[in-house]
């Protein structure tokens, strides 16, 4: 619990969380638009 209250009280630990939440939805962001192109139809070439 003591490394909870280091994370969301001082200073460090809070960019630290955010650029954790960042990260994390940035990879899904791209996860999921990786997966929508995949399932799309191919496109032919003109």
């Amino acid at each position: 619990m003591e490394l909870w209250k280091e994370l969301l009280s001082s200073d460090v630990g809070l960019l630290s969380l955010i650029v954790i939440v960042l990260t994390i939805v940035v990879v899904g962001t791209c996860v999921a638009i990786f997966i929508r192109k995949v399932r799309s139809e191919p496109r032919l070439p003109e």
